[in-house]
């Protein structure tokens, strides 16, 4: 009774002035729906913590329509320790398990498992599906990332339930062994879905499918990392999808996408790729393809739709284009008329210039926004900067180059813009990764972060005019 005393006293009002009456606790007395609305904004154990504030709130949390078990924090302290990530992975499963057990909710606006989990959870995780489909969920995510950020062995990867959806997939033996408890659920259940995302999940094709003709309102599908899916088709104008992931996914034989809707595409199957007639599609991220010329890979897979594209982003899977600088510099790349964002991300080892990319920089007359990813190492270069073919770049504003070590090649590249981009109001310089890590940088890499923080300062505050703003983050 102290801890529940205790803690309401925290919401509680301060006390009025004298002569004033003190104020009632308002909150409480809104209806159950309002609240039950409110506690929806919060994670699930933040809702399920207003229980101890009185009676009136006990079991409010309980019909929640947003269950969020992102759990990911812990994480963070255990990223290079197997030991204490299995514990926490049990411990994991008993909360879902628990918390699940607990709710009288009828229907889930969104239904998120955020963890470190394999095909070794694979009997619980049916169960959560099961749970979430049951109330017409309506954004399902299954975020199994090892350690919270990487790409699991295909091998140990949990793999969706096929049987759930009445369906038989042969790539998994297993999920064609009889449940006894175990019956695919109506299709009614799939109506309500708008968003499916599954990382570090093994799902064929058929699965994908499935969702995509049988549920009305699906607008948003990612899938990364699976080791099962082979052939996947969107067609068909009557889909709702708008936006499509396919990522990470190595034994993609096909990927067919014709007479849809879609406006954002992000996928690594780039090679196996068919696009036609898809009128709306004016985003696009794609992976070139290793040892082969990234340029022709993106005007040819993309020839289509390239006088259409807004956004482009491009990953060379090579260190940057490894080909002569010269015959990427004067390549001849298709107008793209209408592109006002253009997003690369590449690796380098060496001193090797980046002005090839100006290519496609100039064949956007548009282009109001450039950034570079670049993965790197530090090192140090003595050659001379070169200079790349000058075009007035009229609508260039903002550059943001990421991964900045001060090498040669940036300090080309901010020449480039600084001559050429006519209208340019910002550039920005950051020289962490655009890695996602979860392990803390020691000490050594702290300290090369702040050395090209230094050296980028010292490089570009007298290049730089004082009517563009330089920021280094």
């Amino acid at each position: 009774m102290g801890k529940r005393e205790g803690l309401s006293n925290k919401f509680a009002l301060k006390k009025c002035r004298k002569g004033v009456c003190t104020a009632e606790d308002s909150i409480s007395q809104l209806p159950d729906e309002i609240l039950v609305y409110i506690l929806s904004f919060l994670t699930v154990k933040e809702a399920a913590d207003t229980s101890v504030l009185s009676r009136r709130w006990l079991n409010l949390w309980k019909s929640i329509p947003r269950l969020d078990f992102d759990a990911t924090k812990p994480l963070d302290e255990v990223a290079l320790q197997t030991k204490l990530r299995k514990r926490h992975m049990k411990k994991y499963l008993r909360w879902v398990n628990c918390t699940l057990q607990m709710c009288k909710g009828q229907r889930l606006d969104q239904f998120r498992i955020c963890f470190d989990l394999n095909r070794f959870a694979r009997h619980e995780i049916d169960k959560w599906l099961e749970f979430a489909f049951s109330r017409k969920v309506q954004t399902l995510e299954l975020d199994l990332l090892k350690g919270g950020e990487d790409i699991r062995d295909f091998e140990y990867c949990y793999t969706f339930p096929a049987r759930l959806l009445g369906l038989c997939d042969s790539s998994d033996s297993s999920s064609c062994i009889p449940y006894s408890n175990y019956p695919p659920l109506v299709k009614q259940s799939f109506k309500s879905l708008k968003v499916l995302l599954l990382i570090s999940v093994n799902v064929t094709g058929e699965v994908l499918e499935f969702f995509l003709h049988n549920c009305p309102f699906l607008e948003k599908m990612v899938v990364h990392g699976s080791g099962t899916l082979l052939n996947l088709e969107v067609v068909g104008p009557s889909l709702k999808l708008r936006h499509l992931e396919i990522w990470y996914c190595y034994y993609v034989e096909s990927l067919k996408i014709c007479d849809t809707n879609l406006k954002t595409l992000r996928t690594s199957s780039g090679k196996e790729l068919l696009l036609k007639n898809v009128p709306m599609l004016v985003e696009v991220d794609i992976l070139g393809m290793p040892y082969t010329h990234i340029l022709n890979d993106v005007s040819s897979l993309l020839s289509c739709i390239l006088s259409q594209l807004e956004v482009l982003t491009v990953h060379a899977s090579n260190s940057l284009f490894d080909f002569p600088q010269e015959n990427l510099e004067h390549y001849n790349f298709p107008e793209l008329t209408k592109l006002k964002k253009f997003v690369l991300t590449t690796f380098r080892w060496e001193d090797q210039s980046l002005l090839g990319c100006t290519s496609i920089i100039r064949a956007a007359p548009q282009l109001k926004e450039f950034e570079l990813h670049l993965m790197s190492c530090p090192f140090t270069s003595n050659r001379e900067c070169k200079k790349a073919i000058k075009r007035p770049l009229l609508h260039l504003k903002v550059v943001k180059l990421w991964g900045f070590y001060s090498g040669t090649f940036h300090l080309e590249l901010v020449r480039y813009f600084l001559e050429n981009a006519v209208t340019l109001e910002k550039i920005i310089i950051d020289p962490t990764s655009p890695i996602f890590c979860r392990v803390p940088l020691d000490l050594k890499e702290m300290e090369q972060q702040q050395t090209a923080r230094d050296l980028a300062k010292l490089q570009l505050e007298d290049e730089v005019p004082p009517a563009i703003e330089l920021v280094i983050l």
